[in-house]
């Protein structure tokens, strides 16, 4: 279990550069990040990795990255008020990538698990980053629907990701409404009350600690956003379900994801490019996730996420593949 131990370093590195060597250092963990993503799709082989062992041990992994992420988020929302212009930012930017990366990674993990334990750990980490609803768009609308119209989180072929930001983050808050509205009204939908827990967090923030705490609190959950939906964007774009000559949609299936079959890769961000084992299985654990017969990201998640920063070069790169797969 201790190959997926990167994530903990990538984080504790924060606050030791923060200290060690300046304010704006901690923007070196985010360097160092994707210096190791985009390397090890270079030297590292492709295939899978048993998860062998205690499966507890393996939970235990994911489950103890969530505090430790909040923690670090508590350590800098204390010291934002007194942080110069550059450690200010510097801190805002590494840890909502952190926090977009390994803390989404992890609060992903903790509410697909089924146990309600767990999903509160996740909500927590999903409050960490002004993102609640997530839980709720994308259990009951991203896994129904994904590849598909329908779905706010399946970037269509030729959309940008600007484009595709604005109109995920919109769009996953209001399927949520959606479906609690249709599951239980408003008396006990569960997007107002994830309104009323960021309205008391952000207030309390502005309140007992001050206004710089809050605006930084905004600031990292902005760019964790932005970091997730990233991901989310390259996860199925131009990958869309096809009319099943029935008047329905074809099932789900292998072809629908682009994947990282990378070992080396895959252990720093628990196993998540084998994104189209984990729509086949999604209750099932990060460790058991196996490559599939799929489309596989040219450059690997983190050299796709830089791509898709500029639309023209990500299009250009992307949409051949993505007809391809289509045809």
């Amino acid at each position: 279990m201790w190959r997926y131990a990167g994530p903990f370093l990538f984080l504790a590195a924060i606050p030791a550069l923060y200290y060690d060597v300046g304010p704006a250092a901690p923007l070196l963990s985010v360097a160092a990040l994707l210096a190791a993503l985009t390397g090890a799709e270079l030297v590292a082989p492709r295939g899978d990795v048993e998860g062998r062992g205690d499966p507890r041990g393996f939970r235990a992994m994911v489950l103890a990255y969530i505090p430790a992420q909040v923690a670090v988020t508590a350590w800098a929302l204390w010291l934002s008020p007194q942080a110069g212009a550059w450690g200010f930012w510097a801190l805002a930017f590494s840890l909502g990538v952190t926090t977009g990366v390994f803390g989404m990674l992890a609060a992903h993990e903790a509410v697909h698990s089924g146990d309600r334990r767990e999903g509160l750990l996740g909500a927590v980490m999903l409050t960490a980053m002004s993102y609640r609803h997530f839980r709720i768009a994308h259990l009951h609308g991203h896994h129904r629907w994904a590849g598909t119209a329908r779905d706010s989180a399946t970037a269509r072929l030729g959309e940008g990701f600007y484009a595709f930001l604005l109109r995920t983050v919109a769009g996953q808050v209001l399927e949520a409404w959606r479906f609690e509205q249709q599951r239980t009204g408003w008396r006990r939908n569960r997007v107002l009350g994830d309104v009323a827990v960021m309205a008391v967090v952000i207030g309390g923030l502005w309140a007992g600690v001050g206004p710089r705490a809050a605006a930084f609190f905004l600031i990292q959950s902005a760019v964790a956003i932005t970091v997730l939906e990233l991901f989310t964007y390259i996860a199925h774009y131009g990958l869309a379900r096809r009319a099943d000559g029935a008047g329905g949609l074809e099932r789900f299936s292998d072809r629908h994801s682009w994947n990282s079959s990378n070992v080396l890769a895959n252990a720093l961000i628990f196993n998540m490019g084998r994104h189209s084992f984990h729509h086949h299985s999604p209750a099932a654990p990060y460790q058991d996730l196996r490559t599939e017969a799929a489309p596989e990201l040219p450059l690997g998640y983190a050299g796709s996420i830089l791509l898709a920063l500029v639309p023209p070069l990500w299009r250009r790169t992307m949409d051949p593949r993505a007809r391809a797969w289509a045809a």
